[in-house]
């Protein structure tokens, strides 16, 4: 029994060695084909990689609405490069690019937040943003630090971590279906 155990154990080591590794290939590619593809476009989107339920999702963020359109060409033809590079990733179904690939930009009307320091300013990001030390959801205005390492929670906060100042408190998100 402890032999099936060990091997068990080995098989799961394996597993997800070989598994990572795969995933650091894909992303090299993608990065690759990304700037490649995005080489003369000003300004210049960025790009993020990620997984759901399996299957690669990506995200392209532009600067405007207006360097999105201008950049219909190159957003063809990722799409169509994504499609070749991830066509075994599907699990259930068929890998689509159309379904993985979300090109974004700032809505027109939104105005600019502003924080209650300079720092603050600097280290809030979006909810979606990794390399932000705060997270910062404007749909709720809630604001969270960050724990270490990707998809770690986030801890809400009601003081500035530089200035001391009181954040104001969140709203509730009205985004969410509400119980009867």
């Amino acid at each position: 029994m402890t032999y099936v155990f060990l091997a068990l154990l080995l098989l799961i080591a394996a597993y997800a060695v070989f598994g990572r590794r795969r995933h650091a290939r894909l992303k090299a590619a993608c990065q690759a084909e990304f700037t490649r593809l995005y080489a003369s476009t000003t300004p210049a989107p960025s790009f993020e990689m990620s997984y759901s339920y399996g299957e690669p999702v990506f995200q392209v963020r532009f600067a405007s609405q207006d360097a999105m359109a201008a950049a219909a060409q190159a957003n063809a033809a990722f799409l169509r490069a994504m499609d070749v590079l991830c066509r075994e990733r599907g699990r259930k179904r068929p890998f689509k690019a159309e379904r993985a690939v979300f090109f974004e930009y700032p809505p027109v009307d939104a105005p600019p937040v502003v924080h209650c320091c300079a720092t603050m300013q600097a280290q809030a990001g979006p909810t979606g943003s990794a390399d932000a030390a705060i997270a910062y959801a404007a749909r709720t205005n809630a604001y969270g630090l960050r724990g270490p390492g990707r998809g770690a929670a986030v801890l809400a906060i009601a003081f500035c971590p530089w200035c001391g100042t009181a954040l104001p408190a969140p709203a509730a998100d009205q985004t969410k279906s509400r119980t009867r």
